[in-house]
């Protein structure tokens, strides 16, 4: 098979950073902030730079698994997706070497198809090698508990 290289995506993003915890990001002009809640110096004015990364998994997850759908000409609805991460805080307090901040996470999809159980199963298939949160998770060596449940109509 004869791979055709594409260029790079460049994904630019700024950050101001008014207090210890409080980070104010932009990207193509939308903004959002990261924050830690207060009994870590934080405001609680937004989700945790690890809860956003566990998000950024969550969006991926939804946008990867339906383009693929898409492309294999597959109706498909994600009807929610919850994720759950079991973060080993030993290595952010200096008490132990933590190669994997992420042991574990829990990743529960709900969706709706009119596609069939061999049609889901590719879809989960391809989405372990595309999805790039899932992709950088894994290498990382968190391991990825996949519960999908879903709904043929």
């Amino acid at each position: 098979m004869k791979v055709t290289q594409k260029p790079l995506i460049r994904a630019a993003l700024e950050g101001r950073c008014p207090t210890m915890s409080l980070t104010e990001v932009r990207v193509r002009g939308h903004s959002f902030v990261i924050d830690e809640p207060p009994y870590r110096h934080g405001t609680d004015v937004g989700p945790t730079p690890l809860e956003t990364m566990l998000g950024a998994l969550v969006g991926c997850t939804n946008v990867i698994a339906r383009r693929i759908a898409h492309e294999l000409g597959v109706d498909l609805k994600i009807d929610g997706i919850e994720v759950i991460g079991m973060l080993d805080h030993r290595g952010i307090d200096q008490e132990a070497d933590v190669p994997v901040p992420f042991p574990t996470i829990d990743l529960k999809v709900k969706a709706t198809t009119s596609g069939s159980e061999a049609d889901m199963a590719e879809i989960r298939r391809q989405l372990n090698s595309r999805c790039p949160m899932s992709v950088i998770l894994r290498q990382a060596g968190s391991t990825i508990n996949e519960d999908w449940t879903v709904t043929y109509r």
